[in-house]
């Protein structure tokens, strides 16, 4: 499915994400909207995508990751890219990371289980289209 993959002047986005199952659907979802996905497992990972990629125009971040939370992660990438749009994934309540990320227009939060159209939603809510 590369319809919209690798098109030129698309919206791109870093997904950080360490399950398969919840990388491989989010993926999908962002693809499907019209955005180009780049993909990291790690913080590490993500950090490194990020410094080669100057085109990326936010980022998905999952909260659990193997090797940092997300939240520094998401730090650590408004370091290296003040400003970025940043979307946060979460299992746990919404509530602590919307009180942690209060007063930031560029970050939203997002609590797992998504949907698609949230997933699509978050982004557009920090200015994010495809």
């Amino acid at each position: 499915d590369s319809k919209s993959a690798g098109a030129a002047g698309s919206t791109a986005i870093l997904l950080v994400e360490d399950e398969f199952l919840v990388r491989l659907f989010a993926v999908d979802a962002l693809e499907d909207a019209g955005f180009r996905v780049l993909q990291a497992q790690t913080a590490a990972e993500a950090l490194q995508v990020l410094r080669g990629a100057p085109d990326v125009q936010a980022a998905v971040i999952d909260m659990g990751l193997p090797d940092r939370p997300g939240d520094q992660v998401a730090a650590e990438i408004q370091a290296l890219r003040p400003g970025l749009p940043i979307v946060i994934a979460s299992g746990r309540s919404g509530r602590e990371l919307h009180e942690r990320f209060a007063g930031q227009s560029r970050v939203a939060v997002l609590v797992k289980p998504y949907t698609a159209e949230l997933l699509v939603g978050a982004l557009a809510e920090v200015g994010v289209a495809p």
